[in-house]
């Protein structure tokens, strides 16, 4: 079993969480990668693992915008998908981002600009088809996300397996306690 970690907007793949399923699962089962900027090259890239990693079951971790790519996967190949504090809209919630970024982690300057905003459209799947997935999409939530509204998101995926920790933030403080319910989830314990 092989994991692929799929990072948020302006971040890496590579901190805390990823370190986190590193030890828990090995470091030669976790795939990360950095991300392009682009939504539609960093979807490209994304696919084109997902097609060509099909040697042992891949599950994907996506946070935040990486959620939102990961369930777009789930419902085009199939796989298993844990979201970290999801971006169901992001078309939406980065409204006010685009602009001139230096990315945290990675120290690279771009602009996200109101074409890359729109082309987040492409891979949004309506809910009612998303439905047609709910036994193979895990949601976790930290309550006090301060980006993303935590309620609606567990409203938003209420037909899904959700589980929301008390305080954390939009970083999700909670790994542990995730991984230990996703190994009871996935059956895999010890």
């Amino acid at each position: 079993m092989k994991f692929l970690y799929i990072h948020g907007f302006n971040s890496a793949g590579y901190g805390e969480k990823v370190n986190h399923l590193r030890d828990a699962f090995g470091a030669e089962n976790i795939i990360t990668i950095n991300l392009p900027y682009d939504p539609k090259k960093a979807m490209d890239l994304l696919q084109y693992l997902v097609r060509n990693l099909k040697e042992e079951p891949l599950i994907l971790v996506g946070t935040s915008l990486g959620g939102y790519y990961a369930s777009y996967l789930t419902y085009k190949y199939g796989n298993i998908s844990v979201l970290i504090n999801p971006s169901t809209h992001p078309f939406e919630s980065l409204k006010n981002e685009v602009g001139k970024y230096k990315n945290y982690k990675t120290d690279e300057e771009y602009i996200f600009t109101r074409e890359h905003l729109e082309s987040l459209k492409d891979y949004f799947i309506p809910i009612e088809k998303l439905n047609n997935y709910n036994d193979k999409i895990l949601v976790y939530l930290d309550e006090d996300d301060e980006l993303l509204d935590s309620k609606k998101t567990a409203e938003y995926f209420k037909n899904f397996y959700v589980k929301m920790y008390p305080g954390g933030n939009h970083r999700f403080q909670h790994m542990k306690e995730l991984i230990e319910d996703l190994k009871q989830r996935l059956n895999l314990e010890g």
